[in-house]
C-alpha cells in the first residue's frame, strides 16, 4: 500500500531562509523514509501567490496537495506540521485534513514541536545550542509568532525551560500572542539586565518576513524598541529549521505517526 509524506509549512517569500530550513527539513524526511514519496505544502495562500509570481514557483496547498496525492494512488498518508504550537494554523491543517479523511485508507498526524512535556526540554536545548555562541554572556530574546489560541502558554513554558540552561537571561516575546516585547522589556528592567548588548533570535521555522521586519527591522521592531530603551540589539536571522536538534524532534514526531500509519 503506498505511503505519502505531506509536510506542510506556513511558508516563506523568500528562497534562502526557505531552502536553509524548510527545504532541509523536507531533504531529512526523504532521506529518512526513501520508500516514501514526498510532498510539500504551504497554508499560506498569499505567499503561494507571491512565491509562483517571484520565481515561477508553484507550492500546493494542503487541499490542493491531499488531492494530488489521492491522484498519485497513495493510499496512506502522513502529514507532517512544521509549527512550533498547536494552535491556529496546526488546526486549519487539521480541518483540510479531516476534510479530505476518506479518500484515504489510513491517514495519520505527526505532532507540532512543542507537543509533550520531554519535546520542550528538547527543543529549548536545541535552541540554547544553536544560539549560545553568539550571545555569549548577554541576554537572549527569541521572537515567537504567538497567537489568540490558549496554545499561546506554551511560549512560557518553553522559556522556562531555557532558563534552566543558562543565567544568561532567556526570553521569549510575541509579534501578535500575549507577551510582547514591552512586557519583556520591563522584565528586562526590574531583572536588571535592560542595558548593554542583547541577542534577538527568531522562535520561527525561518527567518522570514518577520524576523527582518518585525524583529530586526528600521521601525517598530523589537530591535527598535530596544535601541530607544538604549540598549544594543544584535539580531540573529536564523530560522530554527537549521538547528539540527530542532529537525531531529519533527523527525522524531514523524517517525511516531509512521510507526502508527504501518500497523
Amino acid at each position: 500500500m503506498k505511503t505519502g509524506i505531506l509536510a506542510v509549512s506556513f511558508g516563506t517569500t523568500y528562497r534562502d531562509t526557505r531552502e536553509k530550513n524548510i527545504e532541509a527539513l523536507v531533504a531529512a524526511v526523504r532521506a529518512s523514509y526513501p520508500d516514501c514519496q514526498v510532498y510539500q505544502a504551504y497554508s499560506s495562500g498569499l505567499i503561494r501567490k507571491a512565491v509562483l509570481a517571484r520565481e515561477g514557483l508553484a507550492i500546493f496547498g494542503v487541499a490542493e496537495a491531499l488531492l494530488r496525492m489521492k491522484e498519485d494512488g497513495v493510499k496512506r498518508v502522513v502529514l507532517m506540521p512544521t509549527h512550533i504550537i498547536d494552535g491556529i494554523e496546526n488546526h486549519r491543517m487539521k480541518q483540510a485534513a479531516r476534510e479530505h479523511r476518506g479518500d484515504f485508507a489510513r491517514m495519520e498526524i505527526s505532532d507540532v514541536l512543542l507537543a509533550s512535556e520531554a519535546d520542550y526540554g528538547k527543543t529549548a536545548l536545541a535552541l540554547w545550542e544553536g544560539v549560545r555562541e553568539e550571545a555569549g554572556r548577554d541576554p537572549v530574546i527569541f521572537m515567537g509568532h504567538g497567537t489568540a489560541h490558549p496554545a499561546d502558554e506554551s511560549y512560557a513554558k518553553l522559556e522556562r525551560e531555557l532558563n534552566r540552561l543558562t543565567d544568561n537571561g532567556v526570553y521569549i516575546a510575541t509579534v501578535e500572542g500575549a507577551v510582547t516585547i514591552s512586557d519583556v522589556a520591563a522584565r528586562l528592567g526590574s531583572d536588571g539586565r535592560l542595558c548593554g548588548r542583547i541577542l534577538l533570535a527568531p522562535l520561527m521555522l525561518v527567518a522570514g518576513d518577520h524576523a527582518r521586519n518585525d524583529m530586526a527591522g528600521e521601525k517598530h521592531s523589537f530591535a527598535s524598541k530596544l535601541r530607544a530603551l538604549g540598549c544594543r540589539p544584535d539580531c540573529l536571522l536564523r530560522g530554527i529549521g537549521e538547528y539540527e536538534g530542532i529537525r531531529a524532534v519533527y523527525l522524531e514526531h514523524l517517525g511516531r505517526a509512521m510507526e502508527r500509519i504501518r500497523r
